[in-house]
């Protein structure tokens, strides 16, 4: 590489750089410099060459008027294109859009094209004098190469710097130009169309440039500039110019349409129609095309225009002798152009719709490409602007053929125009049954953007007809990624009578003559072209349709449960049942079909192809969610238990050593849900295995790396296997605190298992709490502190975890408080006696073990999430602790604090209850300060919802019960204890209406029991102050009492009181 060379590289890469600010105000001070640089292609343009950026600047509705009309895809155009040479620079892989081709351009065209672009920047940042004075000069560079070898150059070079400037200019000048400005633009513009014999390029960049001066200036000077062209066409002798002045008065109108020119609408229309009468072909494309962006602009004022506008289509078709393609195609734009403007008016019967209909049908007769655009592009236009003209099966019908065209313009568009038809009238959509034609399209799409758009009509498609045809696409997908492909080699003996049946009966179009079929089309190459007498068959591939079609139709499949809507009767099966015999049209319900869907989900989730297995089990997930419930023939059993067998298949797959970390996350959630929805509680064989089975990825816990994927990838996985074996813990002491429920011998068969686990669970479990508090807070420690999860600290695996620790934080701090004990703590268990330690657990058995540290972590954690709230968005809070203090002092409860806090108290209030246990208190974890925190919580949980009460009952009588007996002698301490009692005695006796509830017995008697314990342990002088409240409550509840039961009870507690304050003044009396 030549010294040149590098300056030159440096250049373009510092231009570059520039060019990525979005403001280029911000370095103004180098302007000056920068224009000495940039302006070299305007005063030396005889050693520039010509940029190749006109075409990226250019509007692309436009492109069709030339130089460069696109191809059949996006290589073919990349590769018309093509001007590279042995010293282009070689793409960079972390470019945008890497070229098909290496170094598509040489080091000296880049240079000019980062010059022209910088230029344009430039100039639109630049201030009155400075945009004058650039302009001046670009006047003169144009002057000065009239008759040069290279003036060609240097208008493309013009047409460049300005148009990217006007277009910067559009973003940061919302104020209009002054006219000095815009007038000396105008003059080079209009200089450079009165040449006559400019490229397309230069025509169209010219004529756009007016357009953008016209959308800079105000109605004054777009109305002004409109006129000027208008006598300039008026006038025109030279047809070149006036086929620039006409596609420059379309402009105009399409940039600065609307109320400021609807004055100038009839005019512009009678001279554009006028034109388009010559008898020069191209003066007549140019000027339709003006028209057409007209009529695009004008809109509803353009009614009264559209007949003699069809006339003139009518007429321009029966005096094209020659059959001239792109006149055609201009004709069929302006029609479609004009049934967006009729709209409702074109009923099937009405005069517009069948002129319109036959120009479609003349022009697309010929069966070229532009023009069969065309067809379908007036098929869509009926769909969105006159649905009442045509009925949907004709427009299906029309479209279907078209999916297998060879170009890729058209095939995007007939996907469009079917996507609008889902949407506007599924009812009748799902009739024609679609459905194997669009995934055999898919499967045999080579373009990545019309492929993601079959896929979304598809899954449109999907959600529209599932609710009432689920049966219908079970079957399509069962086919689609299990069957052979349905695609036939031959037609029958019916159809070949018909020699033009094409794709699914439709007549054979010919779609133009492309040799190269870009498209790896199952078609019979005598399909395109001409009809052929013998049957259509479809090339040999037929065994399997391709691996990308498979795994969307598995993912179809996977949408069934949520596409299907909400209807009930999709998921219970004896109101299915009860249906399906009501009526003819309503037997149809998911529910019916679950052998088969269950079967096809297991089949999936052991495919031999890893990367579909995690759509299988994620699909068996959703299965125990959305029919978990009891089999009506099978009472006390439930409808998936006969499935049981391929759901622990399934997760033995997921779970094995050699699987990738999405199909590993899937199969845990999966374990979790068979385990925690009973659907093998009675098969301790089945429990044990997959116990066994999220157990091992426990034991290789710190070997869970996956270096070819992202960092956050393993810390997801850790998190998943963590939160599995906490759901399960949570799930089994659920149905031990539950006495009316009796749990199974093979989940008591786990206590002793997740008795062992303990003590490296908790680790783990007490780690990752620390990591999502750091991360809630964003309080990072600065020394010595490692992280659990790897990459924490890093704001991108942060966000990708968020979402997952939020999902698992509620059941991991549950699961750490369950049976937890103080550390080095012995629990020993004996038939005969047993340690009051043991009845204080549910289990029996001794679990996290807690040291100092980790209690007063879990303390603060729980207080954190109780009084801050859900966080939407990192260090935003929803709660803030004041509100507790508003709430204590007599304020009322905010609806939004309600509903925050009521998930938080049903996480935090049974941790709490765990941790305020005698076996904390004995070790001192528990101080006065911790116990006052504690009575504050019960007295903000029963504020928020009276369902917590029995709770907060709980925790009171458990400090009564345990703390030390110094802390009863401090007096603040006491008057929060009977205040707290007070209030939930008042509360349970005091409601909304005088009755009684039964449902408060159990609160009653605890409340009731607690009473004595807690005088009892007051000091005699705070025990005599708080007696008489006592008291007084105890006869406002008699009052209250309805039933002669409670009333018994409450006459005990009154009789307990008297007794208990006689013993104090009579100890009083004898002191």
């Amino acid at each position: 590489m030549s010294v040149k060379q590098a300056a030159e590289i440096f250049i373009i890469k510092t231009l570059i750089a520039y060019q990525s600010i979005s403001d280029p105000t911000a370095y103004r001070r180098d302007h000056a410099r920068l224009i000495q640089i940039c302006a070299t292609p305007y005063r030396e343009a005889s050693k520039c060459e010509e940029s190749s950026c006109l075409r990226m600047l250019l509007d692309k509705r436009d492109a069709w008027l030339g130089p460069w009309n696109p191809g059949r895809d996006l290589f073919e155009d990349e590769l018309r294109s093509f001007q590279g040479g042995k010293d282009g620079l070689v793409p960079s892989v972390w470019d945008n859009q890497l070229p098909s081709f290496p170094q598509p351009e040489t080091i000296s065209k880049m240079l000019v094209n980062q010059k022209l672009l910088c230029f344009g920047d430039i100039f639109a940042s630049e201030d009155i004098g400075g945009m004058l004075s650039l302009l001046e000069m670009v006047e003169q560079c144009l002057r000065a190469g009239k008759k040069q070898a290279w003036h060609a150059t240097s208008v493309t070079n013009i047409c460049v710097g300005l148009l990217s400037g006007l277009k910067a200019l559009l973003a940061l000048r919302p104020e209009p130009l002054p006219l000095e400005v815009l007038s000396l633009a105008q003059s080079i513009f209009q200089s450079i169309l009165a040449e006559g014999d400019i490229c397309a390029s230069q025509r169209r960049a010219s004529s756009e440039g007016l357009g953008l001066l016209a959308r800079l200036g105000n109605d004054v000077f777009t109305a002004r500039l409109t006129r000027v062209l208008l006598g300039d066409i008026n006038s025109a002798v030279d047809s070149n110019y006036a086929g620039s002045v006409a596609i420059s008065l379309g402009c105009i109108h399409r940039c600065a349409g609307g109320i400021a020119l609807s004055s100038l609408v009839p005019a512009t229309v009678n001279s554009l129609s006028s034109l388009a009468k010559s008898s020069n072909t191209a003066l007549q494309i140019w000027s339709l095309h003006g028209l057409l962006l007209t009529v695009e602009a004008a809109g509803l004022s353009y009614v009264s225009h559209v007949q003699a506008t069809l006339s003139l289509a009518m007429d321009i078709l029966l005096s094209n002798e020659i059959g001239s393609t792109n006149l055609q195609q201009a004709v069929g734009r302006l029609i479609n152009a004009i049934v967006a403007v009729l709209g409702p008016e074109l009923s099937p019967g009405s005069i517009f719709f069948s002129r319109c209909k036959s120009v479609i049908a003349e022009v697309s007769s010929r069966q070229e490409t532009a023009t069969l655009y065309e067809n379908v592009r007036f098929t869509q236009q009926l769909v969105l602007f006159a649905p009442q003209a045509v009925t949907v099966h004709y427009n299906v019908q029309t479209l279907l053929p078209t999916l297998s065209a060879r170009q890729p313009t058209l095939r995007r568009l007939a996907l469009s125009t079917l996507r609008h038809l889902i949407e506007k009238d599924p009812g009748s959509i799902m009739n024609e049954n679609i459905e194997d034609t669009l995934f055999h399209m898919l499967d045999e799409e080579t373009d990545a953007e019309i492929g993601s758009l079959a896929r979304t009509t598809v899954m449109r498609l999907l959600y529209a007809s599932c609710p009432s045809q689920p049966s219908r696409w079970l079957s399509i997908c069962r086919n689609m990624i299990l069957s052979s492909s349905s695609r036939v080699i031959s037609r029958s003996d019916s159809s070949q009578n018909d020699s033009s049946s094409g794709l699914d009966g439709e007549t054979g179009l010919n779609y133009g003559d492309d040799d190269e079929n870009m498209v790896s089309s199952s078609q019979n190459p005598t399909f395109q072209g001409y009809r052929s007498n013998h049957p259509i068959a479809y090339l040999p591939r037929n065994k399997h349709l391709r691996y990308r079609t498979r795994v969307f139709a598995a993912e179809c499949l996977s949408h069934l449960p949520a596409a299907v809507g909400k209807n009930p009767a999709h998921f219970d099966v004896a109101l299915a049942r009860k249906q399906s015999g009501s009526g003819p049209t309503s037997g149809d319900w998911l529910v019916l079909q679950l052998q088969e869907l269950v079967s096809l989900a297991y089949q999936i989730s052991t495919i031999q192809f890893e990367n579909m297995r995690p759509v299988g089990v994620t699909l068996l997930s959703t299965i125990i969610d959305k029919f978990g419930t009891l089999d009506p023939e099978l009472p006390g059993h439930l409808l998936l238990e006969q499935y049981q067998a391929q759901l622990v298949s399934a997760v033995r797959t997921a779970l094995d050593s050699s699987s990738g970390p999405v199909l590993l996350e899937a199969g845990l959630q999966l374990a979790t849900k068979i385990l925690t929805c009973k659907i093998v509680s009675r098969d301790q064989l089945a429990v044990k295995r997959i116990f066994s089975l999220i157990s091992r990825p426990l034991n290789e816990f710190n070997d869970l790396y996956y270096p070819s994927f992202a960092e956050w990838v393993s810390c997801k996985i850790k998190v998943r296997l963590l939160t599995a074996h906490a759901s399960l813990k949570c799930y089994t002491f659920a149905f031990l605190k539950n006495q009316q429920k009796e749990i199974s011998d093979e989940y008591l068969a786990l206590l002793p298992l997740f008795s062992e686990s303990s003590k490296i669970l908790g680790i783990y479990w007490l780690c990752l709490l620390k990591d999502y508090s750091y991360i809630r807070t964003q309080s990072f420690p600065k020394e010595n502190w490692k992280p659990f999860l790897d990459g924490i600290q890093s704001t991108l695996v942060s966000t990708k975890l968020l979402a997952c620790l939020e999902e698992a934080w509620p059941l991991i701090l549950q699961a750490v408080a369950l049976d937890a004990v103080p550390l080095n703590t012995y629990i020993e268990r004996s038939s005969e006696t047993e340690n009051q330690s043991v009845t204080d657990l549910i289990s029996g058995y001794s679990m996290v073990e807690l040291g100092s540290e980790e209690f007063r972590f879990l303390w603060g954690f729980a207080l954190l999430l109780l009084f801050q709230g859900q966080d939407s968005v990192l260090g935003q809070s929803r709660l803030p602790i004041g509100s507790v203090n508003a709430i204590l002092c007599g304020g009322g409860v905010g609806e939004e604090v309600k509903s925050t806090s009521l998930k938080l108290c049903e996480v935090v209030l049974p941790v709490f209850q765990v941790l305020s246990a005698e076996r904390f208190f004995s070790v001192g974890f528990l101080t006065m300060v911790s116990c006052q925190e504690l009575l504050q919580v019960c007295f903000f949980s029963i504020f928020v919802e009276d369902t917590w009460d029995s709770l907060a009952i709980s925790i009171l009588s458990q400090i009564v019960q345990n703390c030390p007996t110094d802390f009863l002698k401090t007096e603040s301490f006491v008057y929060l204890v009977s205040e707290l009692y007070l209030a939930l005695l008042f509360k349970s006796f005091t409601s909304a209406t005088s009755q009684y509830h039964s449902s408060q017995d159990d609160i009653v008697s605890v409340l009731l029991t607690t009473a004595p314990t807690l005088l009892k342990r007051y000091e005699p002088k705070m025990g005599l102050k708080s007696i008489l409240a006592f008291l007084l409550v105890g006869y406002k509840c008699i009052q209250r009492a309805s039933t002669e039961f409670s009333l018994s009870r409450i006459h005990d507690f009154v009789q307990c009181l008297t007794s208990l304050m006689k013993s104090y003044v009579t100890g009083k009396q004898f002191s």
